[in-house]
């Protein structure tokens, strides 16, 4: 049984081996039957909780209290569970008269509960829908964050400028600019085949760029140097953006050059970018500059995710700062969706590339031949 699970017990126990502390626990902290994870609990906190409205049950003395107890009994072998059950968590190691702070034990186990259930939602979306439906439950569960923390009395905005600076502003502001060593991880943990595929559409993105260098002012805006995974790609691209800043000429031998300043560029990196640049396809770039920004978007919300998960796992996951730090988190996935659906409005290259429709097999066939009168 986890802890939040004994919490339950201990507080069911509690009200049950004194119900004086009913009125008073729910008068001071509100709890309900709802927070509790497990359905039993929630069932015998529910006829506890409606036994206690009962203004007939007289809890000052032993005989109100039995007939409270026999009313929760009975509720409880309704639906379906024995009254020796209800017995057993009576019996539960427990100071009925920290009946208070068990329900706040309680309600931090619910707390935690939830944002893992909306994180894990968000998880569940990220390759699945678009991305107008996982803001649509981003904004969902700031809601929920925003009713959790007043549910403990916090004011949210100061949560979530607290969890911000207290992880880092400037990765708040830029959310899509992992570094090397976390570029070179990601590496290491993909398996060979998807670096093979990232790696051929990185290097026909690059190349397309350098065979029309005007799709890179409709790119800059949304696609980073982080969203390239592959070796020396990020240096490549950002050399492309820089010239392309200072209007100079922009060509394969120069791009390697100026990438080289912030990079080693091996002899087989720099003619694979060549052989690449020498069959580059023209007018591609913003659908190939799209595909990343799409993975690199689901893979940063995945990190996200896990940061709320690990809020609410560890040993400082207190309700004020698992809620801080999901709050905080949400701000930077909306950053996040914010710039793929930037990376999806239509732009020049798109209105003016043609793609044919595809042959009409009707139109293929081959007609009958007829037959004239001479």
């Amino acid at each position: 049984m986890t802890p939040d699970l004994h919490a339950e017990r201990a507080l069911l126990a509690a009200l049950l081996r004194d119900p004086r502390q009913i009125r008073k626990m729910r008068q001071l902290t509100g709890v309900d039957d709802f927070e509790f994870g497990d359905p039993g609990h929630a069932l015998l906190m529910r006829a506890i909780i409606k036994a206690s409205q009962d203004e007939t049950f007289d809890l000052s003395d032993i005989d109100g209290w039995n007939a409270l107890r026999r009313t929760v009994e009975n509720a409880a072998v309704a639906g379906g569970r024995s009254r020796a059950w209800v017995w057993e968590i009576a019996a539960s190691a427990t100071t009925p008269s920290r009946a208070v702070e068990y329900a706040v034990m309680v309600r931090e186990g619910a707390t935690r509960r939830v944002i893992a259930d909306h994180a894990k939602r968000i998880a569940d979306m990220i390759n699945q829908a678009p991305p107008e439906q996982v803001s649509a439950q981003i904004a969902t569960a700031r809601n929920v964050m925003i009713k959790l923390a007043e549910l403990w009395r916090l004011d949210p905005e100061i949560l979530t400028a607290e969890a911000a600076e207290a992880d880092d502003t400037e990765a708040l502001d830029t959310p899509q600019a992992p570094s090397l060593l976390q570029r070179g991880l990601a590496a290491l943990r993909a398996p060979l085949p998807f670096l093979d595929g990232t790696a051929r559409t990185e290097d026909r993105l690059l190349a397309s760029l350098v065979a029309d260098p005007g799709q890179i002012a409709e790119v800059r805006g949304w696609l980073d140097p982080g969203d390239f995974t592959a070796p020396g790609r990020a240096e490549i691209y950002a050399a492309l953006v820089n010239l392309a800043d200072h209007n100079r000429p922009i060509d394969a031998p120069i791009v390697l050059f100026e990438a080289s300043r912030q990079v080693a560029i091996s002899a087989r990196q720099a003619d694979r970018f060549m052989a690449h640049c020498a069959k580059a396809e023209p007018g591609q770039a913003i659908p190939l500059a799209r595909t990343l920004v799409e993975t690199d978007t689901a893979a940063y919300i995945s990190v996200q995710i896990q940061e709320i998960t690990a809020a609410v796992t560890t040993g400082t996951a207190t309700p004020s700062r698992a809620i801080g730090v999901a709050m905080a988190t949400l701000q930077r996935m909306d950053g996040s969706l914010a710039r793929l659906d930037t990376a999806r409005q239509v732009t020049a290259s798109d209105s003016m590339a043609y793609v044919p429709p595809p042959p009409d097999p009707a139109a293929m066939s081959t007609p009958p031949t007829t037959k004239t009168s001479m």
